[in-house]
Order: structure tokens, then sequence, then C-alpha cells
């Protein structure tokens, strides 16, 4: 009988609390471009994974835990180069659409901030150009 009446407070707590659970969720994709370069001969340039790696710090203190996973951080291409790609793959949870636009404008905001921050630690500004190509890191969110 006590084994039964606790199955059934615990079905019951489980049933009351799902709506606690995400309604609405989400893969977003966080893609940035920057020069890249070989490490020796381009010292200093601004690198697309550091910007990543910002946005990813920047996630871990404004977005509500339980929020979002990252699922994927990659980018560069070789050992010994400047990343002129990264590449942030997410997952977001949210309780309804509305609350999921905002996570997503959120995100969209840290990504910005975190190319920003590595632009202005390596003092690049947005039009300066290095080898006729753009120096500063640009960031790209799509929802795939």
């Amino acid at each position: 009988m006590k084994r039964t009446l606790r199955s059934l407070v615990f079905t019951a707590c489980a049933l009351a609390g799902m709506s606690a659970f995400a309604q609405q969720s989400g893969a977003v994709r966080i893609e940035f471009q920057g020069p890249g370069g070989h490490s020796s001969s381009n010292y200093g340039r601004t690198s697309a994974v550091h910007a990543a790696g910002r946005a990813v710090i920047l996630m871990q203190q404004t977005l509500p835990a339980g929020s979002y996973t990252v699922t994927n951080l990659t980018g560069g291409n070789s050992v010994n180069s400047i990343a002129s790609d990264g590449l942030i793959e997410l997952r977001l949870r949210a309780a309804d659409a509305t609350a999921y636009q905002a996570l997503v404008a959120a995100v969209t905001e840290i990504a910005n901030a975190g190319a920003a921050a590595e632009n202005a630690f390596r003092n690049v500004k947005v039009g300066d150009l290095t080898a006729g190509a753009p120096a500063w890191i640009r960031a790209t969110v799509t929802q795939p």
C-alpha cells in the first residue's frame, strides 16, 4: 500500500511539474568570419575562434542556466594558423515561442559582442583591411 501511494504521489508530482520543462527548443548556428593568417607572419590578427570563445563566455555570464547547450565549438584551418572561421552550434530551450525568440535575440547580441570584444582586443575597427580583406571579425546567426 505504501509503495503504491509513493508511486501515485511521485507520478502526480511529475505531471504537475511538467509545465516547468521547456516547451520550445531549436538549433542555432553562429558563424564567425575573419582574415585568418599564418601564426608567425600574421601575429596579432583577429581570430574567429577567439571571438567564438569570447561569445561562449558571455553566454555563461548572461543566459539563464538550462536555456542553452553548446553542442559544437570549432574553427580554424590548421594547428599553425590564426583561425579565419569559427563556429558555435547551440540548442536553445524556452517556455514558449515568445521566450524562445527573446533567447535567439540575446544570442545574436552575444555573438556580435563576442566579435566586437575580439576586434577591440586586437584594436581593429569595422572597415579596416589587411592584405585587401576585411580585418574585423563578423558574426552571423542562423536557425537551420
